[in-house]
């Protein structure tokens, strides 16, 4: 009879009901007793068999005040399911289940909040509007369960995006809150409202924060990549010079020494100089992105683009120097070199101008601020 009942009840079957019913007058009584931690009432809820949920409701109302082992009611399962017809059935029956609170805390309307049902949150406010200022445990409110629904949202971009007036979805709530103020004066309410529409310093620097830290998560991966293979490049460089070595012993050479340092001295050095530049550049920038050093993201996210700038400029010196042995002409090699040269030189010289514009802009505040 129990398994009968369950499969019923699954299965929504208002007919197989009826005949166990009819069968057993006393069945429902009998079997939502406090051994079993649901009654049928909550797993037709949960599962939305509306026409099986009015047939138990008929014959047993009180079964909508039962709660099962996390002291949820029937209404908490449909409310987190959606099941709009079934909350407005069980309301009709007792709606002041909407003040009952589950093991967390949570009454139906918090659960609706969460799940981002706004019809059957429409439905509970409209017969208990006060369960929506009942908090949750660690004191949070339905606001901060409504925070909840954005978490499935991963498109910074959607949920930051501006409307016609510049503003996002958080600055339009801010001004809206301040506009409906009664109890700001006109002028206080119009600084406000100018003052919301600039950009918030300290949302900046949180967000500037944020960024940086956003920044060496997706790119940490890339620049541990790039660095192993610039080091790799480097060392392999200096263990088989461009143009290898000797493999004999005469009196102007030795086994085993660069021909490259015999034939080019002077360029030799050049490409040593770069290339080992470039390897302890690498190790440097690989160090640091393994060392887990608690210093400002800022300056670290600058430290890394700086140090990996030179190894790469490095490096790029290195293979255009790299091209005198083993070009027939090496009017070519140098003109790769001056050419290299001038675009690293023209690239520090943009970020140098950017960051004095930067600083100028900074001192420019502060004297405007002391003046005023």
């Amino acid at each position: 009879m129990e398994k009968r009942l369950y499969n019923a009840t699954k299965n929504g079957d208002k007919n197989e009901l009826l005949c166990l019913l009819h069968e057993d007058a006393q069945l429902l009584d009998r079997f939502t007793k406090a051994r079993y931690p649901e009654t049928r009432l909550h797993i037709a809820a949960m599962l939305g068999h509306s026409e099986f949920v009015d047939e138990l409701l008929i014959r047993m109302p009180e079964l909508a005040k039962e709660l099962d082992s996390r002291r949820r009611s029937a209404l908490h399962l449909a409310v987190g399911k959606g099941h709009g017809q079934i909350v407005i059935r069980l309301l009709q029956v007792n709606p002041d289940m909407c003040l009952i609170c589950d093991i967390d805390g949570r009454n139906p309307l918090h659960v609706a909040a969460m799940k981002g049902h706004l019809a059957v949150l429409r439905e509970l406010f409209h017969v208990r509007p006060w369960a929506a200022r009942s908090p949750m445990a660690q004191g949070d409110t339905i606001l901060h369960a409504c925070l909840l629904v954005t978490e499935g949202i991963s498109d910074e971009e959607f949920v930051n995006r501006l409307n016609n007036e510049g503003n996002t979805i958080t600055k339009h709530s801010q001004r809206d809150e301040f506009a409906k103020d009664e109890s700001l004066s006109d002028t206080i309410r119009s600084k406000i409202l100018v003052s919301t529409q600039e950009p918030d310093q300290s949302n900046a620097i949180l967000e500037a924060r944020r960024s940086n830290v956003d920044w060496l998560k997706r790119k940490r991966h890339n620049l541990i990549l790039v660095a192993s293979l610039l080091a790799d490049m480097a060392f392999h460089a200096t263990v088989n010079p461009p143009g290898g070595v000797w493999h004999d012993n005469d009196p102007s050479h030795r086994a085993g020494h660069s021909v490259f340092a015999d034939t080019y001295p002077n360029t030799y050095t050049q490409f040593l100089m770069s290339n080992t530049f470039g390897f302890m550049a690498s190790l440097i920038v690989i160090q640091l992105l393994i060392s887990g050093l608690t210093i400002r993201r800022k300056l670290f996210k600058r430290v890394l683009i700086a140090v990996m700038s030179v190894a790469i400029a490095a490096m790029g010196f290195a293979y255009a120097v790299s091209l005198v042995p083993l070009t027939s002409d090496p009017a070519y090699s140098w003109l790769f070199i001056r050419f290299w040269t001038i675009f690293m030189i023209l690239l520090f010289t943009a970020r140098a101008v950017r960051q004095m514009i930067k600083i100028f802009k900074f001192v420019g505040n502060l004297i405007m601020r002391f003046i005023n």
